[in-house]
């Protein structure tokens, strides 16, 4: 199959939202294997990831109204993820590892996960990883150190999975497109 000079973002069928601790290298390519580290934090709604990129810029401008120089912001950037799955994996990429509990299914219940949201209880930064593919092309979005800085309201309802409506911020993202050309 040809590459593709116009992409979309389709999420991998298998595999498209994973978190690691803070620093963990980034693979050299979309299709690399993925190191031990990375953990699967869940599916992604059929809306996508939304990357701002941050890229902004003010002209600076002389006397006579002619552009003498730009001026770049702070450049962070930040992805929205509407995570759909509600698993011990999403929730401790939303509210911190050490700020959910599991407790084993026994002969009363299942297996329980929970988190108790309040002031503080926060996700200590991490690596974030998106990949997505299209025909034969392969991309990818990830940081090496994000934080999450925003959580959407909530809304439980009969007919609408439960989205968790992250945005993730960081100073750096890398993106990257493998066209699937080898020779």
């Amino acid at each position: 199959m040809a590459t593709n000079k116009t992409n979309m973002g389709i999420g991998r069928a298998v595999g498209m939202a994973y978190r690691a601790p803070e620093g963990t290298a980034l693979p050299a390519t979309p299709g690399e294997t993925l190191a031990a580290d990375w953990v699967e934090i869940g599916a992604v709604s059929e809306d996508g990831i939304t990357w701002a990129t941050g890229k902004d810029a003010e002209p600076l401008k002389n006397w006579a109204k002619r552009i003498v120089r730009v001026i770049s912001s702070d450049e962070s950037g930040s992805v929205q993820v509407p995570f759909i799955d509600t698993t011990e994996d999403t929730l401790k990429t939303i509210f911190g590892v050490d700020n959910v509990t599991v407790t084993p299914a026994d002969s009363t219940h299942g297996k329980v996960v929970s988190v108790t949201v309040a002031p503080g209880v926060s996700a200590a930064p991490a690596a974030y990883l998106f990949l997505m593919k299209d025909g034969d092309d392969l991309l990818m979005l990830g940081t090496t150190s994000g934080t999450i800085t925003e959580l959407d309201d909530l809304s439980f309802a009969p007919t609408d999975a439960i989205t968790w409506n992250a945005t993730i911020e960081s100073d750096a993202w890398t993106f990257a497109k493998d066209d699937g050309q080898t020779v």
